[in-house]
C-alpha cells in the first residue's frame, strides 16, 4: 500500500499583512521542522511527502528560509487557485485537493497536515502507520473532525472532493470539519479516533492550543 503526506501550506494569502505573513512563515519553519525531524520514520515506511500551495506559481516563489530547510526527499505541488480559499479555508483546501486529484489517485492512503500546527509528536502518524485507517481526532466542543491532521483513504477523500459543492460551502460559511463529519455519517464509513493530535494550535490573537 502506498502512502502519500501532504503538507498543505498557504504562503501568500490575501489581506495578510507583511508583519503577519512573516509570522506565519516562521510559523511553517517551524511546524515543517517538526516534521521533518521524524524523517527517518518516513523514509522507514516509504511515504512520499509533498508539500502543497495554492498560492504560489512554482518552487522558486517559496519563502527562502522556508526553501533552506527543506529535505531532498520533499517534493511539492504548487499552484495559483485561491479563488475559494480567500472566502472559505475548507473550501480552498478541498479545491486544492480537487487540482492534485491525480497525484492523490497514484496512492492509497492520504495523511493530511497543516503545518502551521506544531507537532508536539508523531504519535498520531505512527499509530496510523502501524494500522492504516480512517484515522481522526474529535473536536472537545463540537461533535465534527479536527481537519488540521488527519489520514484517509484515497477513494474516501476522492468521492468526498468530488460531490462537493464549494460554491454552497462558501454561499452558507459551512466548514470542512462540519463537512467531512457528515460525510462520514451519511455513508456510514468506517473511522478510527485517537484522543489527542499531540499538537499545537495557533488560534490567533496570541491563543494557542494543545490538541
Amino acid at each position: 500500500m502506498k502512502t502519500i503526506f501532504l503538507l498543505n501550506i498557504c504562503c501568500f494569502p490575501e489581506n495578510v499583512s507583511y508583519f503577519n505573513n512573516k509570522i506565519r512563515t516562521q510559523q511553517y519553519i517551524d511546524g515543517l521542522n517538526a516534521v521533518f525531524q521524524y524523517n527517518n520514520i518516513i523514509k522507514k515506511h516509504d511515504v512520499d511527502v509533498y508539500i502543497i500551495d495554492n498560492t504560489i506559481k512554482n518552487g522558486e516563489s517559496l519563502p527562502k528560509e522556508i526553501l533552506n530547510i527543506i529535505p531532498s526527499n520533499i517534493h511539492f505541488s504548487l499552484c495559483l487557485k485561491n479563488e475559494f480559499g480567500k472566502k472559505n479555508k475548507g473550501a480552498g483546501l478541498i479545491d486544492t485537493w480537487q487540482y492534485n486529484k491525480d497525484l492523490i489517485q497514484k496512492y492509497d492512503w492520504i495523511i493530511h497536515f497543516e503545518p502551521r500546527q506544531l507537532l508536539k509528536s508523531f504519535q498520531f502518524i505512527e499509530s496510523f502507520l502501524k494500522e492504516p485507517r480512517n484515522l481522526f481526532t474529535i473536536n472537545v466542543n463540537v461533535e465534527h473532525f479536527n481537519t488540521g491532521l488527519f489520514c484517509i483513504n484515497k477513494q474516501h477523500l476522492l468521492n468526498y472532493i468530488n460531490n462537493c459543492d464549494l460554491n454552497k460551502m462558501v454561499n452558507n460559511s459551512i466548514s470542512i470539519e462540519d463537512d467531512l463529519y457528515k460525510y462520514f455519517q451519511e455513508n456510514k464509513i468506517n473511522y478510527d479516533t485517537l484522543e489527542k493530535m499531540d499538537l499545537l494550535w495557533f488560534a490567533g490573537h496570541n491563543n494557542t492550543y494543545h490538541w
